[in-house]
């Protein structure tokens, strides 16, 4: 694992519980992107609501949204209802911030996936949360689990599998989730694929909470770089990764509707 998202939790002289304890949700709202519902929250108020639902031992599932999902899920009704039947909605591109300026609704802080994943491992480890994870390649997803492992040691990772499987190992993974009910489950199939496999796995369980993470499992195992800090404190990780795969240019087309459409949006509120 990088340096750059390797924890040294046992190593850290604060009290974090208490700090997140201490975290008010009171200024939480709610902000609309084109019709999309976009939850208004920090960093940490997003990992205090997170808790919450791991105390409450219900089913909840987090969408993370950025400028290229929120064109795909308002062109598709399958994925609308996915959105829909939601429990919260995290902005992690950029581009969301802008566009919340543009309308004068202030979207008030990006919260990559990523960081909000290590966030939510350190405190895992502390409060005994059970962690499943899905997603990548056999050999990446073994990867990320040992050197998540590193950094927290006494993380409970009670089960992990390859995105890659067929309809029998399907049922097999889902058999294996209801039978350690895990408080958390990572699923990095890719967007739109793990939205829809999140909205099946949902009918099968009776709590967790379900967070579609997509290639943060390839970057945790080391199989994909992190985006150096030029592009991560400009929101434009998502370029870098553009430039590595190429043929994902397609999605830029995507995210310049989404632009002209906030553009639009905001010339007519004019009038």
């Amino acid at each position: 694992m990088s340096d750059e998202i390797y924890y040294d939790s046992w190593k850290e002289n604060r009290d974090i519980i208490l700090e997140y304890n201490q975290v008010s949700l009171d200024d939480t709202n709610i902000v609309n992107i084109l019709g999309l519902a976009v939850d208004n929250l920090t960093r940490d108020q997003s990992i205090v609501k997170v808790m919450s639902m791991i105390d409450s031992r219900g089913l909840y599932h987090i969408i993370f949204l950025n400028p290229y999902k929120i064109i795909k899920i308002r062109f598709n009704s399958d994925l609308m209802l996915i959105y829909n039947k939601a429990s919260m909605y995290l902005s992690s591109g950029a581009g969301l911030r802008w566009a919340s300026r543009m309308l004068n609704s202030g979207i008030r802080e990006r919260i990559p996936i990523l960081s909000f994943m290590m966030d939510l491992i350190r405190i895992a480890e502390m409060k005994e949360y059970t962690i499943f994870l899905v997603g990548g390649k056999p050999d990446i997803v073994e990867r990320a689990f040992f050197n998540i492992r590193k950094s927290f040691p006494k993380i409970r990772i009670v089960g992990r599998h390859g995105g890659f499987f067929t309809k029998s190992r399907e049922e097999a993974i889902i058999e294996a989730i209801q039978k350690s009910e895990p408080d958390i489950i990572f699923v990095g199939l890719g967007f739109p694929k793990e939205e829809h496999w999140i909205y099946k796995l949902k009918s099968e369980l009776k709590h967790g909470v379900i967070i579609g993470v997509g290639g943060s499992l390839d970057i945790i195992s080391g199989e994909i770089k992190k985006a150096p800090a030029f592009f991560m404190t400009r929101g434009l990780d998502w370029f870098y990764r553009i430039v590595l795969r190429p043929w994902r240019l397609g999605r830029l087309f995507l995210v310049m509707f989404f632009f002209i459409g906030i553009l639009f949006k905001k010339i007519f509120k004019r009038y």
